[in-house]
């Protein structure tokens, strides 16, 4: 460039005092013809618009969603999906009151209380929804019996509380002898614990399991009971849109086809350590210790009426429903799982 710039100073300039402007303006123009150029801002915003939006939680059940993504299995399948990541359940119902997302990880209990106000939304697929209730090692707690007057963390009206009834029933406490501070970021939820500074809390995977590495003790598990609560909702408004349905069949396909790579240790697996990280903010020091200890990922059913019943009963129980409020419209017949 400084060649070409020079000959042409040499030969076209008999003032040789003025070499030094003309040789920074022809730099500039070089430099901007050999510019590259990404997307507009108008084109971005436009695939932006076209995207399927997810509302996902860093959990076990969701990280098929982000092992899709990360080995461009949504790629090849043409979805243009954007996949926004929140810490609280309670943040997910928001952003699909309000239209931010498309679709989000959530439960009956939410979807219920969501539909009650108003807010069209539809469950369409059942994921496994493991819990455990893990207590401190250094705690006083070993016993269920035990957790009178102690205090559980759970996300109020959801699934960790619904099992935290179910658990004061079974071990005879009554369920105002336990105390239940709201910890909705499921990160802070598993800190707090394994600091002590909660007396039990309910943990989904994988910090169930990056808890009981740290030395902490599991007192009870969800794992094989009913009913299953934690569903993936829909928006009325995405499932009555032809291109926004076949975009959700796929979402739910490239789920299906990570879980198939996992099973054959293919090179999906390699892609778990940065998803934990980056998502989940498991220790580096325990990465691998988690991934080699935490169950293995569970394919999706479909919503089942009993499982909403229950859940329905559960929050009638609480008085939090209005009288005549039904769950005729609570499940979508758009999306096939099976």
């Amino acid at each position: 460039m400084k060649k070409i710039a020079t000959y042409i100073i040499n030969h076209s300039f008999p003032h040789r005092e003025c070499e030094w402007w003309v040789f920074l303006f022809l730099i500039l123009f070089l430099c901007s013809c050999h510019k590259e150029t990404g997307p507009s801002r108008e084109e971005l915003a436009r695939r932006d618009s076209i995207a399927l939006h997810v509302g996902l939680m860093p959990v076990a059940d969701c990280l098929p969603f982000y092992l899709a993504e990360r080995t461009g299995i949504y790629e090849r399948l043409g979805l243009e999906v954007r996949l926004h990541t929140y810490q609280a359940q309670l943040d997910i119902d928001t952003a699909l009151a309000r239209g931010h997302v498309d679709v989000g990880y959530s439960d009956l209990a939410r979807a219920i209380l969501l539909q009650q106000d108003s807010v069209d939304v539809r469950a369409i697929a059942t994921f496994e929804g493991r819990l455990d209730l893990i207590t401190p090692r250094r705690g006083r707690v070993r016993k269920l019996d035990q957790l009178k007057e102690k205090m559980v963390a759970v996300a109020r009206h959801s699934i960790t509380d619904y099992w935290s009834d179910r658990l004061t029933d079974s071990a005879t406490i009554r369920r105002a002898d336990i105390f239940r501070p709201q910890i909705n970021d499921v990160r802070i939820r598993t800190d707090m614990l394994c600091n002590g500074t909660m007396d039990a809390a309910f943990l989904p995977e994988p910090y169930a399991t990056e808890a009981l590495q740290r030395g902490h003790h599991k007192n009870f598990s969800t794992n094989g009971l009913s009913p299953k609560l934690v569903v993936l909702l829909a928006t009325g408004k995405a499932l009555n849109n032809a291109d926004r349905q076949q975009q959700i069949e796929l979402l739910l396909k490239g789920y299906t086809q990570a879980l198939a790579r996992d099973a054959k240790h293919s090179a999906v697996r390699d892609s778990l350590p940065s998803i934990l990280n980056d998502f989940c903010q498991t220790p580096d020091s325990l990465i691998s210790r988690v991934i080699g200890s935490m169950p293995p990922f569970q394919p999706l059913s479909s919503p089942k009426g009993s499982d909403a019943e229950a859940a329905l009963k559960w929050l009638q129980g609480r008085g939090k429903i209005k009288k005549g409020h039904t769950i005729d419209s609570l499940f979508s017949s758009k999306i096939n799982i099976d």
